[in-house]
């Protein structure tokens, strides 16, 4: 394999553009050779003086290389600074942990050998453990750093040997190998691989001063496994088997929906017993399972987008170091889930409107078409999709599935317990998840009303979308649509009390507490007074206004400086390797991105509104109607699954939480060191060791 190409393949694809430019020195020495210049003499055009156009090559290379030099030299600051940061919470951790030591008592009814097995040796709490956990992640992540940049360094070491040995044999010359080439390694340091082995030493010792790695000698690497992090520097992307299971799947769902459509559009057999009506009544279980299926592929795009752009989302929402859920897990999820739901519901359309399977129980239902094995379609659906997700998994362990439980349990209880990041987000999740959850009613009273459907139950759904009894729908729907944002409401109003018991009040949470106030409105609206538009349009019309500017402002931090201003100045500018989009430095997309998602929150947010209001008030057509309900949900789950990416940034780059001393991520060193935020908690250690108590700079994050 040529070298060109071997340096193609090698290239970490983050940092493609700030590798030496070998293809094209070696086109011009190619060039040169072509038009006979003499050993030495290097002209770029034939009118150039062949002296001249020989320095300006060597100048060009020795800038190149110097270029690749400066990077390396970055990227070193970069990792320094998280040694040092790593440091202090070890550091930290040693002190807290040893407040929080409890010595064995010496008067404790144990036996003797027990008590000089256990003497000297005291509990650790479990935050410390944790923390300890996290500190070793960190170094694991540095240490992926170190190898990369060090990887890169050695790469265009040889590039730079290659191009230079290349010349030497075309021009018959050894100036390149014997002159230039030790003077530039020299000046910019790319031999010089005892810097790397300095750093590898130091995160070698930090990495063995925890309680997950006492009385280990070893290297960090060892150290991770030892505590149980797997091998490197973060989770598995993903194996070759979970990408063709996505694939095949994909590939799947795509060919059927395309033959879904078809068959939707091909007409019924015996048109006069078709009814729209008794078609469309199972589709509140379909839409349960399609809401399902969309938050997978969303925490999938969430998971995926995040470790695009640099953006560490598991350590910033306190996952578990140890969880190996991955966006391929939930891609390869939801792609199952996406085929299994097309199948079974072409099946049930090919049943319903060609009859294939004898009916059942008909004289008792609306008309001879009607029958009660429809129910099994979406039945089975259902109970896949309960199966899937209460099977055990080596994966996505019960654990972690029972923490998201209990963090919904926290916001359902709020405000009694603090909040936290992590909270934040599940709770907005759960603001956008209204109208799924409206459909979980009218799925259970389907499953469990008698089948086949009556003309009683069928002129209900006709007129309000469901065969419920409406007394209690009128209650029930605008309080299952109303209560996620008085939740919300009620965890701004503990986060504003905290931030006043920790001497450090901020009226931040309380504007917050005011938008999801104004969410609930709407909701009280559409239930209140349906038939007025115009109070429910003005209402509508506040709400979004100002939820659509907190997004933005506040959940996105986006300023004038993110979206107008053009960064002059070459420490005020950071160039996308990939796009060339520029960007302020510390954010992690492109100024393209942003703008692009400010439009789409804004046109989603419009949609959203609709969400909070009954559907049979914005249409009375029955078929419009249902398919109007599933478009405005997965509009504001796709929405809100954007926002989190960008709500995950903001909360990465201003350390609201106090996580700023493991937020840096190996491939963004080539941007030198951040700017570090005049808020930096100083005490590191407290956001996560004294969970009760919201950081003191917590203001920069309102819940």
């Amino acid at each position: 394999m040529k070298f060109g190409a071997q340096l193609e393949q090698y290239e970490l694809p983050e940092w493609r553009g700030h590798y030496i430019p070998y293809k094209a020195l070696k086109k011009a020495l190619s060039l040169l050779a072509e038009q006979g210049v003499a050993a030495g003499q290097i002209p770029h055009r034939r009118s150039e003086d062949p002296a001249e156009a020989a320095t300006d090559w060597c100048l060009r290379v020795s800038n190149e290389a110097s270029r690749v030099g400066n990077f390396v030299d970055r990227g070193l600051v970069g990792l320094d600074d998280q040694v040092h940061q790593l440091s202090l919470m070890v550091d930290n951790l040693r002190i807290d942990g040893n407040e929080q030591f409890i010595p064995e008592r010496k008067d404790s009814p144990k036996s003797a050998d027990s008590a000089d097995r256990n003497s000297g040796k005291r509990t650790m709490s479990k935050d410390c453990k944790d923390m300890e956990i996290r500190v070793i992640e960190g170094i694991g992540r540095v240490m992926k750093g170190m190898q990369n940049l060090r990887s890169f360094a050695e790469l265009n070491h040889a590039a730079l040997y290659k191009i230079l040995k290349k010349h030497d044999k075309q021009f018959g010359s050894h100036t390149g190998l014997s002159t230039l080439f030790p003077k530039i390694v020299g000046e910019n340091r790319l031999g010089d691989m005892s810097r790397f082995d300095a750093l590898h030493a130091k995160l070698r010792q930090l990495s063995l001063l925890s309680s997950h790695t006492e009385g280990l000698d070893a290297s960090p690497e060892v150290a991770r496994l030892a505590a149980g992090l797997g091998f490197g520097a973060s989770a598995p992307q993903g194996s070759s088997q979970s990408e063709l299971l996505v694939s095949f799947f994909f590939g799947l769902s795509t060919s059927f929906l395309l033959s879904l459509v078809l068959l939707l559009w091909l007409p019924a057999d015996d048109p006069q017993s078709f009814s729209d009506c008794y078609f469309m009544v199972p589709f509140p279980v379909f839409r349960v399972v399609f809401s399902v299926l969309l938050v997978l592929w969303c925490l999938g795009f969430v998971a995926k987008a995040c470790d695009k752009a640099d953006i560490n989302h598991m350590f910033i929402l306190r996952s578990d170091p140890k969880c190996r859920v991955t966006s391929e897990w939930f891609f390869s999820r939801a792609s199952m889930l996406t085929a299994l739901w097309i199948i079974t519901f072409g099946v049930y359309v090919i049943d319903y409107k060609w009859e294939v399977v004898p009916t059942v129980w008909s004289k008792t239902g609306f008309n001879r078409r009607s029958s009660g094995h429809f129910v099994l379609y979406p039945s089975i659906l259902l109970a896949c999709t309960v199966a899937g997700f209460l099977m055990p998994s080596a994966i996505c362990r019960n654990r972690y599935k029972c923490g998201v439980l209990h963090s919904v349990g926290r916001i359902v209880a709020a405000p009694l317990f603090p909040v936290d990041f992590g909270d934040n987000i599940v709770g907005d999740v759960l603001t956008s998840l209204a109208k799924p959850m409206q459909d979980i009613p009218e799925a259970l009273c389907y499953l469990f009303q008698s089948h086949p459907q009556t003309e009683d139950m069928l002129q209900r759904f006709a007129h309000y979308g469901h065969t419920c009894n409406e007394a209690a729908m009128q209650w029930l729907l605008p309080l299952i649509a109303g209560l996620p944002y008085l939740w919300r409401g009620l965890q701004c109003l503990r986060r504003y009390r905290d931030s006043v018991a920790n001497k450090n009040m901020d009226i931040t949470h309380l504007f917050n507490f005011g938008k999801y106030m104004a969410c609930l409105g709407v909701v009280l609206a559409g239930a209140i007074c349906p038939t007025r538009i115009g109070i429910i349009a003005v209402v509508s019309v506040v709400a979004t206004a100002y939820a659509g500017f907190w997004d933005i402002a506040i959940d996105w931090g986006l300023g004038y400086d993110d979206l107008v201003s053009r960064y002059t100045g070459d420490d005020m500018l950071e160039q996308n390797g990939q796009s060339g989009q520029t960007r302020k430095p510390g954010r992690c997309l492109s100024r393209r991105v942003y703008w692009a998602c400010i439009i789409l929150d804004i046109l989603l947010r419009c949609t959203w509104v609709f969400t909070l209001m009954p559907p049979h008030v914005i249409t009375k057509h029955l078929v419009r109607r249902v398919v109007w309900v599933c478009v405005i949900s997965s509009a504001e789950v796709v929405r809100r699954g954007m926002w989190a990416v960008l709500r995950i940034e903001n909360e990465q780059i201003s350390n609201a939480s106090g996580f700023r001393a493991l937020l840096w991520v190996p491939s963004r060193l080539n941007a030198g060191a951040r700017p570090k935020p005049s808020c930096m908690n100083h005490n590191l250690l407290s956001p996560l060791l004294m969970p009760g108590v919201p950081p003191a700079h917590s203001s920069l994050s309102p819940a």
